[in-house]
């Protein structure tokens, strides 16, 4: 929660009764908005969908408490938030308490129940909505959509997908449905005793970055057209001394088989770093000033607009990921990517990765002795299975409407 955001609710209010009717209420919050295209913030998301299904009226609402909506967005995104900022006073008030206690009489369920009413709202698509609005939702019988945005974990407490996060509210207040970017997720939840029905939607960030962003001027980084190669670098916090003595250039930790490699080799490659270290903005200035003199003569490596965005936008344009041990392989394999690890730490990699390690798409190679393109990931664009699901999608709801 930003001071900036909650002066929003009040700059940029919309009342209720100025908006017209809504077949869907998308649900986004700024972090799920990181491209700007057009001058516009976009959700991959949230926005992949809204384009697709866009025969569809629809209004997009700004989660608590973003600072964006209106022109700045795209999806015609409408600011509720000081209604949401009196509801939870009211709370306070009522309950002594900012959280949710009674849910016939809640005042935040009783306002989303009445911005559904008033929109004539058929269905919600958002990415985790909030047990509030699921409550409301399941008393005018209004499907709710999640679009999964992340690795699916149901059995973590606190876990958005867990059982016993509902249980004290007689398990309401949960999507109807999981939009699922693969087929791993989509079995982990149908196998789930969690009563929420997964269905098949695609990789939406692929499908943005392929179709959507791909006339942008910089989703263009190489000239040539020799393959490109993603690192993904890490703190290396559970590395051993050893590697850190070994493998330290210009103050920075990277990996010396990498370097060597990265030297001696035609391919192209993006250095993505991780996000605590580009956050930081001390700690950013010393990477880029490092790969500056390790790489100036280099016009076949990238590591600025790489870093200015979110990682999808690597994946989606490179054909093979090499990482030490991150957890970024499981993105990688999102799209159809194989990943190279050069971590030899066989007990700690099976620790982190588990049956992954058996998958065709990870390989422990410390050496990079591979054959490195034939790693390549096959030209075929699968973001038309996005489509495809997108597209079935569509049909469906409108056939129960």
């Amino acid at each position: 929660m930003s001071i900036r955001g909650i002066l929003s609710s009040f700059i940029y209010h919309v009342p209720i009764k100025k908006l017209t009717q809504a077949d869907i209420l998308y649900l986004c919050h700024d972090n799920s908005r990181p491209i700007l295209l057009y001058g516009k913030f976009y959700s991959p998301l949230i926005d992949s969908i809204i384009i697709r299904l866009s025969s569809f009226s629809h209004i997009t609402m700004a989660l608590p408490f973003s600072k964006y909506s209106g022109s700045k967005t795209f999806g015609n995104t409408v600011n509720f938030n000081l209604y949401v900022i009196i509801a939870l006073v009211k709370r306070v008030l009522y309950y002594k308490t900012m959280f949710l206690v009674d849910i016939n009489n809640d005042p935040l369920v009783n306002f989303y129940s009445r911005l559904l009413l008033t929109l004539e709202v058929k269905i919600i698509i958002g990415i985790q909505p909030s047990t509030e609005i699921c409550i409301a939702a399941n008393k005018h019988n209004i499907e709710v959509y999640d679009v999964q945005h992340g690795i699916i974990t149901t059995s973590e407490e606190g876990s958005y997908y867990n059982s016993q996060k509902r249980k004290s509210f007689h398990d309401l207040g949960k999507p109807n449905y999981i939009l699922c970017k693969n087929v791993h997720s989509f079995k982990k939840i149908l196998n789930a005793e969690i009563d929420i029905k997964p269905i098949m939607i695609g990789n939406l960030n692929k499908y943005f970055y392929k179709n959507i962003y791909k006339n942008n001027s910089d989703s263009t980084l190489f000239l040539n057209n020799q393959g490109t190669i993603l690192f993904t670098l890490q703190p290396y916090a559970a590395c051993d001394n050893d590697f850190k003595e070994s493998n330290e250039f210009e103050g920075i930790l990277f990996p010396k088989v990498l370097l060597n490699f990265i030297l001696n080799s035609e391919f192209n490659f993006i250095l993505k770093l991780h996000p605590a270290q580009i956050q930081k903005s001390t700690t950013l200035r010393k990477y880029i000033k490092a790969f500056n003199k390790l790489f100036s003569s280099r016009s076949n490596v990238e590591y600025i607009i790489c870093n200015q965005k979110p990682l999808d936008f690597s994946m989606s344009i490179c054909d093979l990921h090499i990482t030490y041990n991150s957890a970024t392989a499981f993105e990688a394999m999102d799209y159809d990517l194989t990943t190279v690890l050069l971590d030899g730490d066989e007990v700690r990699l099976r620790y982190y990765f588990g049956d992954m390690l058996n998958s065709d798409l990870v390989l422990v190679d410390v050496d990079l002795r591979h054959d490195m393109q034939k790693l390549f990931r096959k030209k075929g664009d699968n973001s038309e299975d996005c489509i495809k699901y997108l597209d079935e999608f569509s049909s469906n709801i409108r056939k129960k409407w």
